[in-house]
């Protein structure tokens, strides 16, 4: 077992697309880490294989401010020790620990299930849209995606552009103890280890869209990111990692190469 990076922050984001939130600690179960997307709109002209209306068709999304009314409760699932203690798969809290109100961009805050958040946003969108809520994860692919820091900084002096991190929507930023850029897409299909118990497994390199053009506090684009990406690095950036041992991690924790 090789230590080769830290956990440098770890996000999270409640509904999909929309802004989120840096944790201190947090449970990963294998549908992803805990809280994470698991509220999304979904929009009924959408073609089936992607159902989902996000900050590609409305990009002032990124401006969108979801918070967790039990923030703790959403955390941890009570239980968590004990079920580890007899090898079992911890339970999730009922749906109603996931109470979420959204802080709009003109400052008002409203629940996400109300009728008034929905119409918020009829206006900006093609079809009739709808809010999901599920305890698997909204995701695109796998539930885990990552990014570094030493990748963040090649892409900086690449472009010639100061390049904010939150651009790339990664659940675990890391700093590994390489200095290279692009260090993790060596790492798909090997397991690693984050703090004493999560275990993943590098599954697939994260294909890149509109929304890294996105200023994340100004709702702004900059194409010249994604055109870069897709000249110079095939349009990867990233990777997507499956869970294989559930367990909590918390910023600052040690990352292990197992094999």
């Amino acid at each position: 077992m090789k230590r080769i990076g830290k956990l440098e922050s770890v996000w999270r984001y409640p509904v999909k697309s929309m802004r989120g939130e840096q944790i201190d600690d947090v449970f990963v179960a294998y549908t992803g880490v805990m809280g994470d997307r698991v509220y999304a709109l979904s929009a009924a002209d959408a073609p089936p294989e992607f159902p989902w209306h996000t900050n590609r068709e409305q990009e002032e999304f990124v401006l969108f401010q979801p918070r967790y009314r039990n923030h703790r409760d959403t955390l941890k699932p009570a239980a968590m020790e004990a079920a580890f203690a007899e090898a079992l798969n911890p339970p999730y809290p009922q749906a109603s620990a996931f109470a979420l109100d959204i802080e709009k961009p003109d400052g008002s805050v409203c629940d996400v299930q109300s009728p008034e958040f929905l119409a918020s946003l009829r206006n900006k969108s093609a079809g009739e849209l709808s809010l999901h809520y599920t305890q698997k994860n909204a995701v695109d692919c796998r539930p885990v995606s990552i990014f570094s820091h030493q990748t963040l900084a090649q892409l900086e002096q690449e472009t010639g552009l100061e390049i904010d991190k939150r651009r790339f929507r990664a659940n675990f930023y890391v700093d590994w103890d390489s200095t290279s850029g692009f260090y993790e897409d060596e790492l798909v299909n090997r397991r690693l280890l984050i703090g004493d118990r999560l275990e993943i497994m590098v599954r697939e390199l994260d294909p890149r869209c509109k929304s890294i053009t996105i200023d994340p506090d100004t709702a702004e684009t900059q194409p010249r990111i994604l055109k870069h990406i897709a000249r110079k690095h095939n349009g990867f950036a990233g990777v997507y990692a499956a869970v294989l041992t559930e367990g909590t991690v918390s910023a600052g924790d040690e990352i292990h190469l197992l094999d």
